[in-house]
């Protein structure tokens, strides 16, 4: 057999196989589908990922600010009374400027403490926000000091520190 009769041979058994390979209409169209959603969600993956990126860089600056203002702009405290604001204020003179080793965001773990549910002197009292997620603030401290926070997104979807306010 010549070299020209076995390379025609092999390319006849080359395009039959790709033949039998090809796909259906709807199999192409679910091939298709997967990929679209695989990087639909990627790309939301990537946005939360931003924004929360911008918050934490947020969170940062506010920390080396040399008041309080920059911080509580981060929280949601539309409905929370001047007590707990008071009482926010206090906490925060304790630990602005602190030197920030690491923010990460994880999901919540369903302790109560993310829900910010409890009563007080006769009130209830309730989330600023829904709480959809936790943020772990690490400090540079020789104690490896650290400080949760239930974030969550307000009416204009940005990402904001939930405080509590009366139900």
């Amino acid at each position: 057999m010549s070299v020209s009769a076995a390379s025609t041979r092999n390319f006849a058994t080359w395009c039959a196989t790709q033949r039998t390979r090809q796909r259906t209409p709807l199999a192409t169209a679910l091939g298709l589908l997967i990929i679209c959603l695989s990087l639909g969600l990627s790309a939301c993956q990537n946005q939360e990922t931003r924004e929360q990126q911008a918050f934490a860089d947020s969170f940062r600056a506010a920390n080396q600010a040399s008041g309080l203002g920059p911080m509580l702009a981060l929280y949601e405290l539309s409905g929370s009374t001047e007590q707990t604001i008071s009482l926010l204020k206090s906490a925060l003179i304790n630990e602005l400027g602190l030197p920030i080793a690491r923010i990460e965001f994880e999901p919540l773990s369903g302790r109560p403490e993310e829900t910010i549910h409890y009563t007080h002197n006769g009130i209830e009292y309730g989330p600023t926000l829904e709480p959809q997620m936790r943020m772990r603030v690490s400090y540079a401290t020789e104690d490896g000091f650290e400080s949760l926070y239930s974030i969550g997104k307000n009416t204009t979807g940005r990402w904001r520190i939930v405080s509590s306010r009366p139900l």
